[in-house]
């Protein structure tokens, strides 16, 4: 089987081996932040960020790897090189994380073929082998009387040929001279150019980080997320599960003596809500599954739009809880009078409990009900890109148990953009500007007639088109759900809103819900959660820190 090996070489975790299946392997993210995929020891590792770097596997190429440096203060390098962004790593780099800061190797094992090293070629055979150089006529006088000697052809053709051999050499050598001359003067240029283009690539990477530095205007963030924040419709319904039954909120209908329909003025007395008393003393709804004689009796559940942002390119969408499972929070009951059953008597009441939480309801025809027996199902949960008219339709993949959070999944052909995310929990401060992004219900709609070319459904449809809305503002407020105050117990301080984000946005409303809230750099570090209108619109956001939360396998005890 193949895997991702990280192999520590400095730092805490020297010496160790942290190993990966390359099948399920799709990102980690490094650091020393609890949630962190490889979590380097908060003290003792200090050069490295919270959440410093991410290392992503590409999905159309299995053996393509990019590592992302998430912002961090003392950067992230790659075989001794700083990285500006992204960079491509391949097995056998070395990556480090701030300048000194601990080392592991990253490489595959077994190693694909691609990546073994090419056979080395070894220099030409052979030896220089020099001419032979012929001696000439040895020097001196003929003796008087004597025959001269005449010289020979062969001779003179050695003759010729030496000569020309010397001046061979002599021509080389001068060539060799210039080449020699040549190289210095292109080694003197090459230096010289390499310089200019190494002061050149470091002016370019203080514009760079300069520029990721710099704040990005609302537009540029909506410019950059558009693709990414997406629009949901939820239609859903309170279920039964022994017998798969839909569940009613029971109402009664009044009768006159002779068991007809009270009227009044000639018109029929309108049925009114019924509610239980529990054995603690709460009111819930008395629930049951018959629609009524009349059909009188209400289901529990209904239709409503929010909005998410993609998190992953493999298509998981953050959202809120109430938005992708309306059944885990507090549902609107009837405002009006009811009644209230004790007993086998009805006594009128005049509101209904604020807070009831259907899937949290202990009776169901007067029986009670406890596990999974009551449970909710979305009917459809549609999800619709940005200016596009095509629903997709999605499942729900998990909710958090104590956060307005929830994941849901869509299946996509194609990897999809997704939106970068900042865990600022400890940071955050009043003050800090923030862009909100979404789909308000009171926003208008805008709607397409799509003619049909399906011989089978020639009909054509009106398809509303969502268009997101951007909303600038700040964190007006930071809430706490557990801090202790100076000089009182932790009991004494208590939050209705949990951990959130008070926000001064004026701009939105109920279908924002679930949205992504940016900070100045255009990453996400909240979830849009609900609005109060008062003398001025006043909105809270999740903190995205429990969305990544939800993303991971955590463990809750030792």
């Amino acid at each position: 089987m193949e895997r991702v090996i990280f192999r520590h070489i400095s730092g805490s975790k020297s010496n160790q081996v942290e190993e990966f299946p390359l099948a399920d392997f799709r990102e980690v993210v490094i650091g020393r932040d609890p949630a962190a995929t490889v979590r380097y020891d908060p003290d003792r590792d200090d050069l490295v960020g919270r959440q410093h770097a991410r290392l992503t596997r590409d999905p159309e190429d299995p053996y393509r790897f990019t590592l992302t440096d998430l912002n961090s203060r003392n950067g992230t390098f790659v075989n001794s090189q700083r990285i500006v962004g992204s960079a491509a790593v391949a097995p056998g780099d070395i990556i480090q994380f701030g300048a000194g800061g601990p080392e592991f190797e990253f490489t595959i094992e077994p190693l694909p073929a691609q990546f073994v090293r090419a056979t080395r070629l070894a220099p030409a055979a052979g030896a220089d082998v020099p001419a032979t150089r012929m001696a000439g006529l040895p020097a001196g006088t003929i003796p008087s009387g004597a025959p001269k000697t005449a010289v020979g052809k062969a001779t003179v053709e050695r003759i010729v040929a030496d000569a020309r051999t010397q001046t061979r050499r002599s021509l080389i050598a001068g060539l060799a001279a210039v080449a020699l001359l040549a190289v210095a003067v292109g080694a003197y240029l090459y230096y010289r150019t390499t310089g200019q283009e190494q002061q050149i690539a470091e002016t370019r990477t203080q514009l760079d980080e300069a520029m990721k530095a710099a704040p990005l205007t609302p537009q540029q963030i909506a410019a950059a997320n558009a693709e990414s924040t997406v629009y949901i419709e939820v239609g859903w319904k309170l279920i039964h599960t022994e017998t798969g039954g839909q569940i009613y909120h029971e109402y009664y209908v009044p009768k006159d003596r002779q068991g007809n329909r009270l009227k009044k003025d000639n018109e029929e007395v309108p049925p009114l809500p019924v509610y239980v008393r529990l054995e603690d003393g709460s009111i819930e709804p008395a629930l049951t599954l018959q629609e009524g004689q009349y059909s009188q009796n209400k289901p529990i559940g209904g239709r409503h739009s929010g909005s998410g942002f993609v998190v992953t390119s493999d298509g998981f969408i953050l959202t809120n809880r109430h938005v992708c499972a309306a059944w885990e929070t507090r549902y609107d009951l009837p405002s009006g009078p009811g009644v209230l059953l004790v007993g086998n008597k009805l006594q009128q009441i005049d509101g209904a409990p604020a807070e009831w939480v259907p899937a949290g309801a202990k009776q169901v025809g007067g029986r009670p009900a406890s596990g999974k027996v009551v449970e909710g199902r979305n009917d459809y949960m549609d999800v619709t890109f940005a200016k596009s008219r095509l629903r997709t339709p999605a499942k729900l993949a998990r909710v958090s148990d104590r956060h307005d959070v929830g994941l849901i999944k869509i299946d996509m052909p194609q990897p999809l953009r997704k939106v970068e995310m900042l865990d600022n929990y400890a940071e955050a401060q009043p003050g800090l500007a923030v862009t909100v992004m979404g789909y308000p219900g009171v926003s208008p709609e805008v709607a397409v007639l799509t003619r049909s070319q399906d011989r089978f459904n020639p009909a054509p449809q009106v398809r509303t088109v969502p268009d997101p809305t951007v909303t600038p503002g700040a964190i007006g407020r930071v809430l706490r759900g557990e801090v202790k105050p100076t000089g009182a117990r932790e009991n004494e301080y208590f939050s209705e809103w949990g951990d959130s984000y008070q926000l001064t946005v004026n701009a939105t409303g109920g279908g924002n819900s679930g949205g992504p809230v940016f900070d100045d750099r255009g990453r996400v570090i909240a979830i849009y959660t609900a609005g109060r209108r008062t003398d001025a619109q006043i909105s809270f956001a999740t903190p995205i820190r429990y969305g990544l939360e939800l993303m991971q396998v955590g463990a809750v005890i030792k």
